[in-house]
């Protein structure tokens, strides 16, 4: 009997049958818990002591902690898809997302900060070979890129935990700030891939063309903003380079859209997060002149293109990878809603009204958390259970 049981509990959780699972549902309640502690902590409701400092280890969460799980999650599930080899499941999956919310927890305790650093760096290095392995063992390596970009992101980690070991005295500032465009440039990578097809599949009379010179240049332009604005070179070169990314997002982006993307919630959300793409990197073409901060930019692409892409892109793919029709949940739709307009609230409202500038952090705070509660809310289900369709993964 006990023996029966535990099998049929082992059938019904598939939290670690592929890589979207446990990274989806693990940054869902990270964005919800980490981004709710930053709220208590930036209104002075509670005091909590930890490794990175209060505003150093929001930065870092967010893009280290938040954006690494969803890409972990991605990568790990498109890889078996591109190469039709499998990525890592089950054992050596859930020893990976072991690392990941080891490295949200040890900052909070009184551990050596080496010993963080380790652990924190570490799943960088574990997830790169995760990815490598099915890429070299096809030799698909165009693919290799997305390796590449991990590689970045373990060296932007590398830069930060540096100065709080106190080796450097810039590494956060140029770690986040190389960890930001690591983040875009994978999403500029396969919001190019999908969106297009993404689009056709609603509406079938979408232009998708093959324009390999304009992906040359966002890919190159892109990879020069990222060394200029890390390095802090000449800030008429970083506005340059960023009004080049503008047209050039523009003539990618319109051909794809048309009014009938409006009709399909989980198609227009990630038009919704190319848009603050766009207006980042519009913000940032001010930021060169001084005529608005450099941190209304980071959020535009923070909240907005960040935030709102890969909720959108969880949504999806959780979705299609269970074996579901492309109709997200009623609490996920409206977590659409809520994350464009705490995109809105946090980058726009304050151009309007600086002096309320507290007040609009506190309200995005407040309808981020509550769209990853709605997401979480209506994924976990989704996320833990095996595919409807009785298929492995």
């Amino acid at each position: 009997m006990f023996l029966q049981i535990d099998e049929q509990a082992k059938k019904s959780f598939a939290l670690f049958n592929l890589g979207f699972r446990p990274f989806f549902l693990g940054s869902a309640y990270a964005a919800v818990i980490l981004m709710a502690i930053w709220g208590l902590l930036y209104t002075n409701v509670i005091q909590l002591n930890n490794y990175y400092g209060i505003i150093d280890w929001h930065s870092h969460e967010m893009l280290f902690g938040y954006a690494s799980a969803v890409i972990a999650g991605f990568l790990l599930t498109a890889v078996r898809n591109w190469t039709n080899v499998n990525t890592i499941s089950q054992t050596p999956l859930a020893i990976l997302a072991a690392i990941w919310l080891l490295a949200r927890i040890l900052p909070f305790t009184p551990l050596p900060g080496v010993l963080i650093a380790v652990v924190d760096v570490s799943f960088f290095f574990f997830l790169m070979l995760a990815i490598a392995h099915p890429i070299i063992k096809v030799k698909q390596w165009s693919n290799l890129v997305m390796v590449g970009i991990l590689g970045v992101f373990l060296i932007a980690d590398m830069l930060v935990q540096a100065q709080h070991l106190g080796l450097l005295t810039k590494g956060v500032i140029q770690g986040n700030t190389l960890a930001l465009y690591a983040v875009l440039l994978i999403i500029q990578v396969l919001t190019g891939r999908v969106m297009p097809f993404f689009t056709r599949v609603v509406v079938p009379d979408t232009e998708v063309i093959e324009r390999p010179n304009l992906e040359k240049v966002l890919l190159t332009t892109l990879i020069l903003l990222a060394i200029s604005d890390t390095l802090a070179l000449n800030s008429l070169l970083t506005s340059a380079l960023a009004l080049v990314l503008v047209v050039a997002h523009i003539m990618r982006v319109s051909p794809w859209f048309s009014k009938p993307v409006l009709n399909t919630p989980i198609l227009w959300v990630l038009y919704a997060g190319y848009l603050w793409l766009i207006i980042g990197f519009i913000l940032k073409v001010f930021v060169g002149f001084d005529w608005v901060t450099n941190n209304l930019a980071i959020h535009a692409w923070t909240v907005g293109t960040i935030g709102i892409t890969t909720y959108g892109m969880m949504s999806r793919v959780s979705l299609g990878h269970t074996g579901r029709e492309m109709i997200p949940p009623k609490f996920a739709i409206t977590g659409f809603y809520l994350l464009f307009l705490a995109a809105l609230v946090r980058v726009v409202f304050p151009l309007i009204s600086m002096a309320h500038y507290v007040l609009w952090i506190e309200i995005s705070i407040a309808l981020w958390v509550l769209a990853f509660a709605l997401f979480a809310i209506a994924y976990t289900p989704i996320l833990s259970k095996p595919r409807v369709d009785g298929q492995s993964g």
